[in-house]
């Protein structure tokens, strides 16, 4: 992956789990821990980028940033931000199997008003996404399509992982609940 576009999606990415935060405390005010976990925030991810897309939709997350998922166990998993979870390349978050924490705000973001206006789609079609336990956003990321067919593939081949063609995402029906 180029320098310049690793440096892009980990960036949005942090600033990602900075809106994934302030949507868990607005759904959870009394809470003092969260449960954004690498599984759940992944899931999120997947959703808010599919989120508003349609099949001629050019400028969306799907599009910009987030443009590499591939059909795992799973579900769909963006597989560089994966990678950079794996490789623990954050220095603004820390995020694990249990939740996560932000250290520093990412005020760096160039893609902050793309991230905003999908992630409050989200909220908007389903607003108590944001409590469901991992495995429930797993459930349904295991409905989509675009997953199923692909995953369906890479297990023909003795494989895990199979990529998923960003227009696939786009042209299918989307479940959120």
């Amino acid at each position: 992956m180029a320098i310049q576009v690793h440096k892009q999606k980990k960036e949005a990415f942090e600033y990602f789990l900075s809106t994934l935060h302030q949507w868990y405390k607005e759904q959870n005010p009394n809470s003092t821990a969260n449960d954004l976990s690498t599984l759940k925030v992944l899931k999120l991810l997947f959703f808010t980028c599919a989120a508003g897309t349609t099949t001629d939709s050019k400028d969306t997350l799907l599009d910009k940033v987030f443009n590499k998922f591939t059909a795992m166990p799973y579900g769909p998993v963006e597989s560089d931000i994966y990678s950079i979870i794996k490789l623990n390349e954050f220095s603004n978050i820390k995020i694990n199997t249990a939740g996560s924490e932000i250290l520093n705000q990412n005020n760096d973001c160039l893609d902050r008003k793309l991230i905003d206006e999908q992630v409050l789609l989200l909220k908007s079609i389903n607003p108590n996404l944001i409590n469901y336990s991992p495995f429930e956003l797993v459930e349904l990321s295991h409905k989509w399509y675009s997953w199923k067919k692909n995953y369906n593939i890479a297990k023909t081949t003795n494989s895990f992982s199979k990529s998923i063609e960003i227009q696939e995402i786009k042209d299918e029906i989307k479940i959120f609940q």
